[in-house]
């Protein structure tokens, strides 16, 4: 990656990122028609697994209500555009840790001729009056001019002009900003239009569980689909597809709204609930927990998607925050009020006393 960014430069460098910024709308666009055919192929209704069937039963479950063999080449369509998105963005992480590696070698290579001082918090403090560099320049024009055997002192007065000059120039570019928060909210942007196909509101301001077709059902259901066929024998989708696939689809599920819905009803997440139960329950029983033998190779890969979920989620929380948090209101009379928005409050940790104060 430091490669690419030394190889391509400042000036080129934005050319690449805005191209990839396009395939990711772009991505967007040919994905609608996409998730609308899976929709159309989701089951009127779709309930939480049974708990009481163990493993077994609820991957059974799953498979009766998922029926979508006619629709294979489709889901494989879908699965490679929600990678490709999340292989752009992966990326653009990576290069963001290097451009910030990058401001700072440079901030410490100009502090010292700009007069700026870090201070806390990552807040740059200018010191008063001009510049080292400046300064410098000034006083030495000053003395040459002086000098009664110089005969061009313009070309003096022009350096210590470029010196201004260049002392602002850098001043405005010391801090280039954060790529992976820019297509993060490039991609929020790209995801408006298709917001209300993706992310319907209930019909009655409450969670909907049976009949929802939102974004987050169709993730899950080719979630764990593809989880299946990797530990079934080669060729290995986890190998296929990546960290990405989390990346793409996750990112899109938190810009959506859909966290907390995904981790309440995703179908994978509800297997491994119903593991722990299971499990539990023959151990008080004092008996080996041979009901989820054979199951162990697909548990392994839910957890391990799960962990990579909550990795992207959590990044995106830090990098990404969401500013306002729609809610449903309910009134005394048991009438909710849709859409209401609560402002975020401050965080705990910034209210507790400092020490030392």
């Amino acid at each position: 990656m430091f490669s690419i960014v030394q190889l391509l430069g400042p000036r080129s460098l934005p050319w690449l990122i805005r191209a990839l910024l396009d395939h990711i709308s772009h991505k967007i666009s040919s994905l609608e028609p996409m998730i609308t055919g899976l929709q159309e192929a989701l089951p009127k209704s779709i309930g939480l697994l049974p708990f009481d069937g163990g493993v077994t039963g609820c991957m059974r479950h799953i498979k009766e209500q998922l029926n979508w063999t006619s629709k294979a080449e489709l889901k494989e369509e879908v699965l490679q555009g929600i990678k490709e998105i999340g292989s752009i963005l992966y990326w653009m992480s990576l290069l963001d840790i290097v451009l910030r590696e990058v401001d700072t070698m440079r901030f410490m290579q100009l502090s010292p001729w700009l007069g700026l001082i870090p201070g806390t918090d990552g807040q740059i403090l200018q010191s008063q009056g001009e510049s080292p560099i400046v300064n410098l320049l000034k006083s030495t024009t000053a003395a040459i001019v002086s000098n009664p055997n110089c005969s061009n002192p313009s070309s003096f007065y022009t350096l210590s002009k470029q010196a201004e000059a260049a002392d602002l120039l850098y001043k405005a570019n010391l801090n280039t900003g954060s790529v992976l928060e820019y297509a993060l909210a490039f991609t929020s942007a790209a995801l408006d239009k298709y917001c209300s196909k993706w992310s319907a509101p209930p019909r009655t301001g409450f969670i909907d569980i049976t009949t929802s077709k939102d974004f987050y059902r169709i993730f899950s259901g080719l979630q764990i689909e593809y989880l299946e066929e990797s530990v079934q024998g080669p060729p290995n989708n986890l190998a296929v597809l990546g960290d990405s696939i989390a990346w793409g689809g996750c990112t899109i599920i938190y810009l959506l709204g859909q966290q907390l819905h995904f981790e309440l009803f995703d179908f994978s997440y509800q297997v491994l609930n119903a593991t722990e139960v299971e499990v539990t329950e023959l151990a008080q029983m004092h008996r080996n927990s041979h009901a989820v033998q054979g199951w162990e190779p697909l548990l392994e890969a839910m957890k391990k998607s799960r962990r990579l979920n909550n990795h992207v989620f959590s990044m995106l929380k830090a990098r990404c925050p969401l500013e306002d948090k729609v809610a449903c209101a309910i009134k005394q009379s048991g009438t909710p009020l849709h859409r209401i928005k609560f402002e975020n409050t401050v965080s705990a940790f910034e209210t507790l006393p400092q020490k030392g104060v």
